[in-house]
């Protein structure tokens, strides 16, 4: 069972057209700071709501249904020789991009083995579908 305090925000650089990203709430002050000063971007926006796998939706739903985004939670496993140890980052991706942006991901991190022998040392991936549920509508009482 997976539920995930998550932000919606759009990353852009000037002149530019934004672009959609999920980033876990307890990264995103971090991750904000470095996008904005290491990589001079702009961050707008930040609706925060959970992130939810989506078998642990269909068995458990919330007690008000709300709007649903499809995202999906990426774990990749890989060998990482400047700590020789293997390390594990997680990404979200809006769903309908995912196959776009999918190498460009991947390319960040090497697929090299570590040490002979050592188990698990080639890069693994796994794909975990989800929803991002949107913040509760608010309250519009009839006129």
């Amino acid at each position: 069972m997976a539920r995930i305090k998550i932000v919606k925000c759009y990353l852009r650089s000037p002149g530019e057209a934004p672009s959609l990203r999920f980033v876990p709430l307890r990264e995103f002050p971090l991750w904000r700071y470095y996008m904005t000063h290491r990589h001079g971007k702009i961050v707008e926006g930040d609706e925060i709501s959970i992130w939810i796998d989506a078998d642990t939706y269909g068995s458990e739903p919330p007690k008000q249904a709300r709007p649903l985004e499809p995202v999906l939670r990426v774990d990749l496993h890989f060998w990482d020789a400047r700590f020789r140890t293997t390390v594990l980052v997680q990404r979200y991706f809006p769903l309908e991009e995912y196959e776009t942006i999918r190498d460009a991901f991947l390319g960040h991190y090497p697929d090299s083995s570590g040490p002979p022998g050592h188990p698990g040392s080639r890069r693994r991936i796994q794909e975990v579908k989800g929803y991002f549920l949107l913040p509760r509508l608010p309250h519009t009482p009839n006129a």
